[in-house]
């Protein structure tokens, strides 16, 4: 059957659905969802684009990229921010080279410190509030997780050195970030975006060869990844080493900041149960704050009100390959070229896959419903096959530090009763100002 039958939305001449894609591109796929099923095509501008939805279909394209499908096209736009190597966008064997690197940094021993990173940054916030008042919740959150992420990342004298600077600099690289114009426009955010690079890039360049110089005083993230090897036993370049570092800081504070906004929203809009939060934290979390991961895989129902949001309000919204080997599916013929979406927060939202989908509901992920063992695909926020994050730990892990510090200390409440989703950014967040009202317990 050839690919012109596949149901297609209706578009404008020329631009297809560009201009509902670029406005929201979360809707655009929920209508073609709700108009045509689990698979469905749409045109942005000159591209074909290919809709698939629910688990089974996150299940093929997840398992068969670098087989039937590449990365590397459509992740393309975080090239200017990050380099011609980052990540899968500089290739398949690349990307395993970069991968085995990063893995020991998220494992054991490092994890372990990585908790006491995020306890002493989210107490020294904490210790900035007052007995009472307000603060902006998006805005805390980037500014808090990434204080984290430099910390454990680059450091605590890194951290201490640059303060406020830092984020900054990431704020104005996030900016830049395009799917669909040219991003060599001459356009005010991706000048800096070019500027915000080149002062990264600088400054942990800098990091690196003070580290190189001294490599037996540290014993941290940042010098796994300076003692780390390829597979051949060549040291890793510092080109890469700088790479990885500017991405999984960016990817680090951009993704918890978002899921950490709505995590936090959904909480202080469903009283009754984040009371059980309030009671399980007052239960395990001793006065003096002491928190580790033992502390923390206790926090079950924590964990819950998590993961119900990575479904609700799935900071990635959509996942993006294409097609490097035609196939057929459905019986519809998919040609090469084509660009295709997943769509975790469409997804996410299938009745027959989690039950009243609507509802922020965290008890569907306890013991006696775990809605999520359903399909190994149910829950794809954070990716899943052979690209599944590597730091999701670290930023489930970061949340509850968070918020077993926050909770424990302040009640809270949301201000605005309902948030309505901000997607200018690189991720999902509520919509600003989101200002919570704090008061000492």
């Amino acid at each position: 059957m050839p690919e012109t039958s596949i149901p297609k939305l209706s578009g404008l001449p020329l631009l297809g659905s560009a201009l509902d894609f670029a406005r929201d591109p979360v809707a655009l796929l929920q209508r073609g969802y709700d108009e045509f099923g689990d698979i469905f095509r749409f045109q942005l501008g000159l591209k074909p684009a290919l809709a698939l939805i629910g688990p089974d279909h996150n299940r093929f394209v997840l398992e068969q990229t670098d087989k039937l499908f590449t990365m590397q096209e459509g992740y393309r736009f975080l090239i200017p921010m990050f380099g011609e190597r980052v990540f899968f966008v500089a290739g398949h064997e690349e990307y395993l080279e970069q991968k085995a690197i990063m893995q020991p940094a998220f494992r054991g021993k490092m994890m372990a410190s990585y908790v006491q990173v995020m306890k002493q940054e989210t107490q020294r916030w904490l210790d900035t509030l007052a007995d009472e008042g307000q603060f902006d919740l998006v805005g805390s959150m980037e500014r808090l997780t990434m204080y984290i992420a430099a910390s454990a990342l680059l450091g605590e004298s890194f951290r201490e050195q640059l303060g406020d600077h830092f984020a900054d600099l990431y704020r104005d690289l996030a900016a830049g970030i395009e799917f669909l114009l040219p991003t060599n426009l001459p356009l005010p955010r991706f000048i800096r975006r070019d500027r915000a690079r080149k002062k990264l890039e600088l400054l942990i360049d800098g990091v690196i060869q003070q580290r190189r110089a001294d490599p037996e005083r540290y014993d941290d993230f940042m010098q796994v990844f300076l003692d780390s090897t390829y597979s051949d036993g060549s040291p890793a370049p510092a080109e890469i080493i700088r790479t990885l570092i500017m991405g999984l800081v960016f990817a680090g504070h951009e993704t918890t900041a978002g899921h950490g906004s709505w995590a936090l929203v959904r909480m202080l809009q469903h009283a009754t149960f984040t009371s059980e939060i309030y009671a399980e934290i007052d239960e395990h979390v001793p006065t003096d704050e002491t928190i580790d991961q033992a502390t923390l895989r206790k926090l079950a129902k924590l964990d819950w009100a998590l993961h119900e949001t990575e479904r609700t309000d799935p900071v990635a919204s959509m996942l993006i390959r294409t097609v490097q080997e035609p196939f057929d599916l459905n019986g519809y013929h998919i040609p090469k070229g084509w660009v295709v979406f997943l769509s975790p927060a469409v997804s996410h939202r299938i009745p027959e896959v989690f039950s009243k989908p609507d509802e922020w509901d965290p008890s569907r992920f306890g013991p006696e419903r775990q809605e999520d063992r359903s399909h190994p695909y149910a829950l794809v926020g954070f990716g899943g096959g052979p690209h599944k994050c590597l730091g999701m730990n670290f930023a489930y892990t970061e949340m509850k530090v968070i918020f077993s510090l926050l909770l424990k200390r302040y009640e809270l409440e949301l201000l605005d009763p309902d948030p309505q989703p901000d997607r200018s950014a690189a991720t999902s967040r509520p919509g600003r100002p989101c200002l919570i009202r704090y008061e000492k317990r």
